[in-house]
C-alpha cells in the first residue's frame, strides 16, 4: 500500500485557473477557463445566485440541478463561473462509523 501525502496539485492535475468550490452540499474543483463541452457540469452565476447545472450545445441550453431549463433569452442573464473537473465525495459519514 502506498500513501500519497502530496499537495493536491500533484495528486489531481489542476492549473492556476482551478478552484475548490463547496456549494449546496457538493465539493468540486472547477476550472474557470475551460470551455464547457456537451453534458459538462458547470457552476452558474444567475444574477448573483449560484447554481449547479449541465451545459448542452445542441440545442444551446443549461439544465440546473433543480430541473430548470435555461435556453434562448434566459441564458442572457447566466454566466458560467467554471466547468467541474473533479468532484470530491465523502465516503464516510459524520457518525465516524465505517459501516
Amino acid at each position: 500500500m502506498t500513501f500519497l501525502l502530496n499537495p493536491l496539485q500533484r495528486l489531481v492535475p489542476t492549473s492556476s485557473t482551478c478552484y475548490v468550490v463547496e456549494f449546496q452540499g457538493r465539493t468540486c474543483i472547477i476550472d474557470e477557463q475551460l470551455r464547457p463541452g456537451d453534458g459538462d457540469t458547470v457552476l452558474l452565476d444567475m444574477s448573483g445566485m449560484y447554481e449547479w447545472g449541465n451545459f448542452y450545445k445542441n440545442p444551446h441550453r443549461v439544465i440546473t440541478d433543480e430541473g430548470l431549463i435555461l435556453e434562448e433569452d434566459l441564458l442572457e442573464e447566466v454566466a458560467i463561473v467554471g466547468v467541474v473537473t473533479h468532484e470530491v465525495l465523502v465516503i464516510r459519514g459524520q457518525e465516524s462509523s465505517p459501516i
